[in-house]
């Protein structure tokens, strides 16, 4: 048995490490925007803001009702339902927060309450049903303390 020199290691090529280093740096930059993506400003838009903190405005609920004098969910009025959607918008028509028409007094009569609006706006105005119903309009005061209180027909 005759024994040579010794070969030498092999090298891995350089592009490898390379490779490696930019698939770290990616999933890293991925897990931080899906950290944002989740993060208390979703949350806040949905209406579940957690509390306030000093980084964050100050919050406030709105409440309010939509009545229907007619036959609601039927005929012109198949958009207001139980369940329907509520945005809270600025006046820039930003939506502020979302929420749905609950149960109320009667077959037509609906509550609603949308939590975490922010203060501060000029304007604050409901949509509730289509694009056609328009936007009623309140200062922050008035919505803060009398809500929106809608009838239709």
């Amino acid at each position: 048995m005759t024994i040579g020199p010794e070969s030498p290691p092999k090298r891995r090529p350089p592009w490898l490490a390379i490779g490696f280093t930019v698939v770290a740096l990616t999933a890293g930059g991925l897990g931080f925007g899906l950290g944002r993506a989740t993060g208390p400003d979703l949350l806040r838009s949905g209406g579940t803001s957690p509390a306030s903190t000093s980084s964050s405005p100050n919050v406030f609920t709105i409440s309010g009702s939509m009545t229907v004098n007619g036959r609601c969910g039927a005929g012109g009025y198949t958009d207001i339902t139980l369940g329907g959607q509520v945005e809270i918008v600025n006046q820039d028509n930003e939506v502020l927060g979302v929420g749905t028409l609950q149960g109320g007094t009667g077959s037509c009569s609906f509550r609603f309450t949308v939590s975490g609006i922010p203060e501060g706006e000029r304007l604050y105005g409901a949509k509730i049903g289509n694009a056609s119903r328009g936007v009623i309009w309140h200062s922050e005061q008035d919505a803060k303390h009398q809500g929106f209180h809608l009838t239709l027909g």
